[in-house]
């Protein structure tokens, strides 16, 4: 239980730094977009195929969000009649929910290893000014569907083991966050952008 648990602190960590990283992407591309807008309609220039490069990022991007998704457990779950079902069937629930994303993440990951090949050996590049190779762009998405489909089988194996041995823990850690859990942590949210605020006010 312990490596399990050492793998799963591990998963959050990679998670959080391709999540930062992607963080930074987004905020260069949006000052791409911005420089862009000004240049064409001030000084009649452009960045050649910005708006493509935005589509290849938006889609990179939210496949290694689906993986920070998973790891601070901010998917979306319709959990209106949950609190009122018994503890031990709240625990089978959850791990169906783990197991039902895993086998959809993993075949996500799949095919785009298919798709990422088909690009390398035929060469395709995509039918615009910039004639990017397709694999290029794929390679990005698929990556981060490798990282999702991981995190959701590590996650799936480790809520079987807890369904025999710990159906509390398994609760707290795969079930879907309670009232009290969400407001502590928008709290905490709300206090580091506080704290940021503070940090950036001059003197």
């Amino acid at each position: 239980m312990a490596t399990m648990d050492r793998s799963l602190r591990a998963y959050g960590w990679i998670a959080r730094k391709c999540a930062i990283i992607a963080g930074w992407a987004l905020m260069a591309i949006s000052v791409a977009t911005c420089i862009e807008i000004i240049g064409r309609k001030y000084f009649g220039f452009s960045f050649r195929g910005i708006d493509e490069i935005g589509g290849y990022m938006l889609a990179g991007i939210s496949a290694f969000g689906f993986a920070y998704a998973l790891a601070n457990r901010s998917h979306m779950r319709v959990t209106l009649l949950f609190p009122y079902i018994p503890r031990r069937l709240q625990a089978a629930l959850n791990v169906l929910a783990l197991a039902t994303l895993a086998v959809i993440a993993v075949f996500c990951a799949w095919r785009g290893g298919f798709e990422v090949m088909d690009g390398l050996i035929s060469g395709k590049r995509s039918n615009t000014p910039l004639a990017v190779p397709t694999w290029i762009p794929l390679a990005i998405w698929f990556s981060g569907m490798v990282l999702f489909a991981a995190g959701t089988v590590l996650m799936t194996v480790h809520s079987l083991r807890l369904l025999f041995t710990d159906t509390a823990k398994l609760n707290v850690l795969y079930g879907p966050q309670s009232l009290d859990e969400e407001i502590v942590a928008e709290l905490s949210h709300a206090e580091a952008r506080e704290g940021l605020k503070k940090a950036a006010a001059p003197p």
